[in-house]
């Protein structure tokens, strides 16, 4: 079971499943029997390696692994991940990761995971689709049920454009 909100790219701040392969040092070919003593270490931003929150699994397929990062262990530029297994003449090559940073078009941080793509494209498509405000100079965007406030910020008036400060 992938963990939870889980994306299928890795994202900043988010559960993340890499996939791994073992490989026989020997034949350079995928281990096919059952791998045994599997560990992982991860460093993140070229850190300290530490001791991943959760053990790899063998997959269904004989030599591939996953493990199920955490969303604190993705909130690094670089993550990598170094496996071990006691087979003999196993080898696994390190993985690197460089997280998406996922922003709303604010520059505001996402107040919840996106898992698919067409959620951070439902968010940015808010501001022209949703109900906004105009109250003196504040203005609200609200979320698609058209009651709860999603941005608020401040409106000026230019000499000969409407300018929108950053929304918090």
């Amino acid at each position: 079971m992938a963990a939870t909100n889980c994306t299928a790219f890795p994202v900043y701040g988010q559960a993340f499943r890499a996939r791994l392969h073992v490989y026989n040092s020997t034949s350079g070919l995928l281990i096919t029997s059952g791998l045994t003593g599997l560990s992982a270490t991860i460093s993140k931003d070229d850190g300290v390696a530490v001791s991943a929150t959760n053990t790899p699994t063998e997959s269904g397929m004989p030599g591939v692994v996953y493990l199920d990062l955490t969303a604190t262990e993705m909130t690094a530029n670089g993550i990598v991940i170094y496996l071990t297994a006691t087979n003999s003449n196993s080898f696994a090559p390190v993985l690197e990761i460089a997280p998406l940073v996922l922003t709303e078009f604010t520059g505001a941080a996402l107040d919840k995971p996106i898992v698919l793509f067409e959620g951070i494209v439902l968010d940015i498509m808010a501001a022209a689709l949703n109900m906004n405000t105009l109250n003196g100079s504040a203005y609200t965007i609200f979320e698609r049920d058209n009651a709860t406030s999603k941005l608020s910020g401040t409106y000026t008036q230019g000499t000969e454009t409407a300018l929108r400060s950053k929304l918090s």
